[in-house]
This record gives structure tokens, sequence and C-alpha cells, in this order.
């Protein structure tokens, strides 16, 4: 998934570079949280969970006009961590990994030359992996599916090609069916990724 991220992202730079303006790539980074029903009662059906953790993401995009774009990117959002008991089985060393593709429509206003403030609306395509030791015994899986995301910004221009992005960004995964049509594990839950990034305009 991170290969497809990084080919789809540099398709974008590739053709920005014999086409018009409006292409940008950029990075962000900040903090994560997992809400406990990524675990709670999918992987234990008593214990704690632990969902704050760091993430980050590398996108791409292009801003048709000053008020609408679209914005692909790869994103981590992170582990949580779980311990507890399954239906009297204790659980230790519980984690689930969360990371995926996101691809959004972004509305722009622009408040003044350098401030704008944005709002996004997207789909984000995204792998769990989650691992532990119950009743002593190893378990661990992949799950994968699709979930919308939304997210708010504001963005600075430093100048016409560099600004600053400021956004809280909420995504979500884990629930629904695996291919052959039974329950994942992983509970249906709301990631929130508060970040600060920084990209560049072509």
């Amino acid at each position: 998934m991170f290969a497809a991220a990084v080919l789809a992202l540099g398709g974008l730079v590739a053709v920005s570079q014999g086409s018009a303006q409006g292409f940008y790539i950029g990075a962000s980074a900040g903090k994560s949280d997992i809400d406990n029903d990524i675990a709670i009662p999918g992987l234990i059906t008593s214990g704690t969970v632990d969902g704050k953790d760091t993430g980050f993401k590398i996108f791409g995009g292009y801003q048709f006009n000053q008020y609408f774009g679209l914005d692909l990117a790869y994103v981590d959002l992170g582990k949580a961590s779980y311990s507890g008991s399954y239906f009297g089985a204790p659980v230790t060393g519980g984690t689930v990994k969360l990371h995926g593709l996101n691809f959004s429509a972004v509305g722009t206003y622009p408040l003044n030359p350098s401030f704008a403030v944005f709002g996004k609306l997207g789909l984000f395509s995204w792998e769990a992996k989650w691992s532990d030791v119950t009743g002593g015994v190893p378990f661990s899986s992949t799950e994968n599916g699709a979930d919308l995301s939304v997210g708010v910004g504001l963005s600075y221009d430093f100048t016409k090609n560099v600004s600053a992005r400021f956004e809280w960004e909420r995504f979500k995964a884990g629930g629904g069916e695996d291919f052959l049509g039974f329950p994942n594990l992983t509970g249906s839950a709301n990631i929130d990724l508060l970040s600060v990034g920084i990209v560049y305009k072509f």
C-alpha cells in the first residue's frame, strides 16, 4: 500500500512538471487518538486500551481553483495497545496498527492573501494489523476495509510555493466483514489525527 501511495504521488509530480500550476505535495505529523472500540469487545471483553500515539501522512493533490481541490494521502495512524481478558482468557501484549490511503475532496475559503480555511470529505481505504497473546497462544491477523473521512484546517502561505497546514482529521476504520463474510475482530472505531505539515506548490 505504501508503494502504491509513493507511485501515485510521484505521478502527480511528473504531471505537474509538464502541466499548468496547481499541483502540490506535502507531509504532516502529529498526534493520533484511536477509540477503545478498536479492541473492545472484539479483541478483549474487558481490560484497557491506550489509543494515543504519533501519526503522519504523505500527500499530494491538485488545486483546480482557489476554492476546490483533490487530495491523495498515505496515512499512518500509529497503533493502539490493549490488554485484559477475552471471555476470561488473559490477553497480553495486544497491538492494533492502522494505516491506509485517503482520497478526499477539499473545499477552501481564502481569508486573506496568506490565510485560508479548508474542509475535507473523503474515503479512507484502511488496513488494520493486530496481534496479541490470548490464553498463552499468540494470535495475529490483518483486516481491510474502506470508510469515510472528514477534516478541517487552516493554511498559511509563507511564499507563493511554500505553505503550512494545521488540521484535524477523523478517520473511521475497523469493523465490517472479511472477504469470507465473517465479522472483523477489530471494532469500528473513530481515529482522530491532529497534525502540522508543510506543503510545496508547483
